[in-house]
C-alpha cells in the first residue's frame, strides 16, 4: 500500500472513532492536530475531498466537517476496527450471572437481561426452545381442595410449573388417573407429539377427568407458544431515550421489535457460522433499521441460537463485540459442558 492510500485510511478511521465518539462533524483542522499524521491541514483537506469522492465520508450540511458513510464505517469495521480488552468486572458479571447447569430458558434470560444492563442497547436472544424439545417428567401435586400444580420438566432441565384451579373438587382417584394419563401421553416424546396424544386421550374421558387434562393442554399449548419467541430486553431504555421522541426511524424499530419474526429469521442466518457479526442498518434490508446497528454472533450450532444486540450507530463497537464474544462463548461452554 503506497504512502497516499495509507494517510487516506488513518484520516478515514480518524473520523469514524471521533464521530462514533460524539457523533459531530469531524473537521481537517482536527485531523490536522492529532498526533501521528503529521500533515498540514491543506493535505488533509485534499484526502478528505477524496474519501468523499469515493463514497466514505459525507458532509451532513454547509460546514466544513465530514461524517462516515454507511461504506465508510463498514471499511473501519472490516479493516481497522481495535477490540479492546474486556473489563475485567464486565468478564466477572458474565461469568457470576451466566454459571454452570442452569436450565436454557434461565441461561437465556440473564443473558439477555446482563447485555442491556451493561450496554443500555436492545438484547436479542434466539427462541431458548428447538421444536423437537422433549419431555422428562410430569407431575400433579395438590395444593388445595380446589387447586393442583402442574409440573413438567423437559431435558434441557428447564422446569413448568403451573397451578390450575378448579371449581369441581378434584379427588385421589381422579388425580391418581390424570396423572397416570399424563405420563402415558406426554414422558419421554417431543413436546407438540406429547400434546397430540394427550388430546387424543382426553376426548375418551368426560367429567372432571376430562376438565382436568384440558386445562393441562392450554397451560402446555401457552408454553410451547412462549418458548418459541425471541427473548428482548431494552426496549424501555428505546421508549425512554430522548431521540426516540426526535426520530421517527426508531419508533419504526420499535414496532418491528413488538412483531420481531423477519429480524428474527435475519439474525438466524446471518449467525450462520461462528463468527461474530456486524450489520448497520441499511445493510439488513429492513428499513425500520436503517438508523441502528447489530452485532450478532452464534452461541450454539444444534440447535442454532444466536445472541445480538442492537443500537445506535455509534455504539462502542470495541468495547461491545468482546462482551457478545465472552457471553456467547460462557453460553456455549454451559449448554456444552
Amino acid at each position: 500500500m503506497n504512502s497516499r492510500l495509507e494517510r487516506a485510511d488513518l484520516i478515514l478511521k480518524m473520523i469514524v472513532e471521533q464521530y462514533l465518539t460524539d457523533g459531530q462533524p469531524v473537521s481537517s483542522k482536527f485531523i490536522a492536530a492529532q498526533e501521528g499524521l503529521d500533515v498540514s491541514p491543506a493535505t488533509v483537506r485534499n484526502t478528505m475531498v477524496q474519501l468523499e469522492q469515493s463514497g466514505l465520508i459525507r458532509s451532513p450540511h454547509t460546514s466544513a466537517g465530514r461524517i462516515p458513510t454507511t461504506q465508510g464505517i463498514r471499511e473501519f469495521f472490516n479493516r481497522m476496527l481495535q477490540l479492546q480488552p474486556l473489563p475485567m468486572r464486565w468478564l466477572q458479571q458474565v461469568q457470576k450471572q451466566l454459571p454452570l447447569e442452569l436450565p436454557v430458558s434461565l441461561l437465556c434470560q440473564r443473558a439477555g437481561q446482563l447485555l442491556t444492563n451493561l450496554t443500555g442497547c436492545v438484547a436479542i436472544i434466539s427462541p431458548p426452545k428447538a421444536g423437537e424439545r422433549i419431555i422428562r417428567q410430569v407431575d400433579l401435586v395438590r395444593l388445595a381442595a380446589d387447586s393442583l400444580l402442574l409440573v413438567v420438566i423437559d431435558e434441557d432441565g428447564d422446569i413448568l410449573h403451573r397451578v390450575l384451579h378448579h371449581k369441581a373438587q378434584v379427588d385421589n382417584a381422579t388425580l391418581s388417573q390424570g396423572l397416570c394419563l399424563l405420563n402415558a401421553a406426554l414422558s419421554g416424546v417431543q413436546w407438540q407429539e406429547g400434546m397430540s396424544r394427550l388430546e387424543v386421550m382426553a376426548q375418551r374421558e368426560q367429567g372432571t377427568l376430562q376438565q382436568l387434562v384440558s386445562r393441562v393442554l392450554g397451560q402446555l399449548g401457552l408454553d410451547e407458544m412462549q418458548q418459541h419467541q425471541p427473548l428482548i430486553y431494552g426496549q424501555h431504555q428505546l421508549l425512554l431515550s430522548p431521540e426516540y421522541q426526535r426520530n421517527p426511524a426508531l419508533q419504526q424499530v420499535f414496532s418491528m421489535l413488538e412483531n420481531p419474526t423477519g429480524l428474527v429469521r435475519f439474525l438466524q442466518t446471518l449467525s450462520s457460522d461462528g463468527h461474530v457479526k456486524l450489520v448497520l442498518g441499511k445493510e439488513t434490508g429492513f428499513a425500520e433499521l436503517a438508523s441502528v446497528s447489530l452485532i450478532v454472533q452464534r452461541y450454539q450450532a444444534s440447535p442454532h441460537r444466536f445472541i445480538a444486540l442492537l443500537g445506535p450507530r455509534r455504539m462502542p463497537y470495541g468495547q461491545f463485540v468482546p462482551l457478545i464474544e465472552a457471553c456467547s462463548r460462557q453460553l456455549n461452554l454451559n449448554l456444552n459442558p
